[in-house]
């Protein structure tokens, strides 16, 4: 229990009172950002892709719900 204390204030003071570091950005960083984030991009425009009836279809339907609710009802 006390080692653990001691070790969350350590810590907690560590990261406070840090000072700047003077370190670089690893050349390979850009790479795993590369490798991370591409997936993820590619991943969300094949769901579009794959959806893309449903996703207009979706859209026309509450513009012309709005459309319809916009126009007042005629007089016959």
């Amino acid at each position: 229990m006390i080692l653990s204390c001691f070790l969350i204030v350590t810590l907690f003071f560590n990261l406070v009172l840090a000072t700047s570091a003077h370190a670089y950005i690893d050349p390979n960083a850009g790479g795993f950002f590369f490798q991370t984030v591409a997936p993820i991009i590619y991943g969300v425009l094949a769901i579009i892709v794959l959806f893309w009836k449903r996703i207009t279809g979706f859209v026309k339907g509450i513009i012309s719900r709005l459309r319809n609710q916009e126009t007042p009802p005629s007089d016959e």
